[in-house]
C-alpha cells in the first residue's frame, strides 16, 4: 500500500513539473510579453509610441475623444486601418499603459459585449462605435480592435 501512495506522489510531482515548464516555455525577443490564446498581447515593451507614430505605420486617425472616461490616459483617438477601426489610448509610460489601460480595455471591450443586442457588437444607436472585441497593448499605447486583433497586429507589424 505504501508503495501506491509514493507512485501517486511521484506521478503528481511529475506532472506539476511538467505544467511549470509548459508555462515558463518559449523564449521571447523581448519585444513581446504575454500572450492570449497563444498571440502576443504585449509588444514593444520598451518603446513610447505617438500618434504620428501610429499614422506613419498607416492608421488614418479621424476623431479624438475626451480621455475623462479612461483613467491616466494622455489621448484617445479614433482611427481605422485596413477598413477596420482602431482606437488608440495613449499612456505616460508602457507600466502605466498596463496599470491603467489594460483593465480599461477589457471593461470597454466587456460594456460593447453587454451592450450588444442579437448577438451584433455594432450599436450606432447611441452615436458611438461599439464593437471592439479584442485589444493589445504596444509600448505605451493600448489598441482597441474591432472584431479581432487581426488589424491591430497587422498596424503594430508596420511601427518603425
Amino acid at each position: 500500500m505504501h508503495s501506491k501512495k509514493l507512485a501517486h506522489l511521484a506521478i503528481w510531482i511529475l506532472l506539476l513539473v511538467v505544467a511549470l515548464a509548459a508555462c515558463g516555455g518559449a523564449e521571447s525577443s523581448g519585444d513581446e510579453v504575454g500572450s492570449v490564446d497563444g498571440a502576443p498581447m504585449v509588444m514593444h515593451p520598451n518603446e513610447t509610441f505617438t500618434t504620428e507614430s501610429f499614422t506613419a505605420a498607416g492608421w488614418k486617425k479621424s476623431k479624438e475623444y475626451d480621455t475623462a472616461t479612461v483613467p491616466e490616459s494622455n489621448e484617445i483617438w479614433y482611427g481605422f486601418f485596413n477598413q477596420k477601426d482602431i482606437e488608440i489610448r495613449f499612456y505616460s509610460s508602457h507600466e502605466d499603459a498596463l496599470e491603467f489601460g489594460v483593465s480599461a480595455a477589457e471593461g470597454s471591450i466587456e460594456g460593447a459585449v453587454k451592450r450588444s443586442k442579437g448577438g451584433n457588437l455594432l450599436d450606432f444607436s447611441g452615436g458611438s462605435f461599439t464593437g471592439y472585441a479584442d485589444f493589445l497593448v504596444a509600448g505605451n499605447a493600448i489598441l482597441l480592435c474591432e472584431f479581432d486583433r487581426t488589424r491591430c497586429d497587422e498596424l503594430v507589424a508596420n511601427l518603425k
